[in-house]
């Protein structure tokens, strides 16, 4: 009798295994998702808040009537910018333009004037130029600085246009460090170890992944499935995804007409890694009162069976 109640209680165990292991990473995945989603989220406000303030201290530079002077004045307009930002770590000089793109005017924390490259080819130059009024900047597409501190850093370029009475004189152009800036904010925000940090342009290149710096310019394809990959790319607003291989939490950063995205993508196997010391400990706890019942049921029956 006991050994049958005893194959009982293991039959029971292994359901409640079965039960419990599938609820547990339910739970897990789902609390996980929102975590991840939640911290996404506010690291992507801190990025899209950051250059916004600076790119309307560009703006304000560029509005300075000391622009159009192209004397000392100017210069000492331009360190000053460069001293204001030298605490931040994330920015290292400034230009300033001629009408064709070509640099007359920088400075920088190396405090070595670099001048006369031509920047006319960059799509932040090609906006400023099409601008009709100053007081707007532009957020430009991530690339390789040919001036100043930066010269052979991947930098995002910020610009605002100069215009004195509708004419347009040249474009006060910085840059803010694009590795040193999102290592600030993305670096940190892992909720396991095996979880992997991602800013994607909206081309499918990795600007920034915090496992791997080589992946840096390659596709995100190369990571991720593709179809997961097309529906981060086609996201216009943020979201979760549940792969077979990875959770994955997506949001937007907009800057200008610049279209990122922060992902962050955990193993799913992290997740049944997670779960499987809850439902195990839970399962040997199961087991251990009912053997401890079978055991005191054994030893009542007997000392019955005794007196009898």
């Amino acid at each position: 009798m006991w050994l049958v109640w005893l194959l009982s209680m293991v039959g029971l165990g292994v359901v409640f295994y079965v039960v419990l292991s599938l609820g547990a990473k339910s739970t897990i995945i789902q609390q996980l998702l929102r975590r991840k989603q939640t911290l996404a989220r506010a690291q992507a406000s801190n990025i899209t808040s950051f250059f916004q303030v600076f790119g309307e201290s560009v703006a304000l530079r560029a509005q300075l009537r000391s622009m159009d002077r192209r004397d000392a004045s100017t210069v000492d307009d331009l360190e000053a910018f460069v001293d204001q930002w030298d605490d931040s770590g994330l920015v290292a000089g400034v230009a300033l333009t001629d009408t064709r793109g070509v640099v007359k005017l920088n400075a920088n924390v190396l405090k070595k004037p670099d001048i006369g490259a031509s920047l006319a080819d960059r799509d932040y130059f090609v906006w400023a130029k099409s601008q009709q009024k100053e007081g707007e900047y532009f957020v430009g597409q991530p690339v390789i600085s040919r001036v100043g501190g930066t010269k052979g850093q991947v930098i995002v370029p910020v610009v605002s246009p100069v215009y004195r009475n509708g004419v347009f004189l040249g474009a006060v152009i910085s840059s803010v460090k694009l590795q040193p800036l999102i290592q600030r904010y993305l670096e940190l925000i892992k909720v396991t170890d095996a979880t992997e940090v991602h800013l994607l342009a909206k081309n499918g290149d990795i600007l920034f992944d915090n496992i791997i710096s080589d992946n840096i310019g390659t596709k995100m394809v190369n990571d991720l499935e593709a179809d997961a990959v097309t529906r981060i790319l086609n996201t216009t607003g943020e979201g979760t995804l549940k792969t077979k291989k990875y959770l994955i939490a997506i949001a937007p950063v907009t800057l200008s007409d610049q279209h990122w995205a922060i992902v962050m993508s955990t193993p799913v196997q992290t997740v049944v890694s997670m779960t499987t010391p809850v439902y195990l400990r839970q399962l040997a706890i199961f087991l251990l009162v009912s053997f401890n019942t079978l055991l005191v049921g054994i030893i009542a029956t007997r000392g019955n069976q005794k007196r009898l």
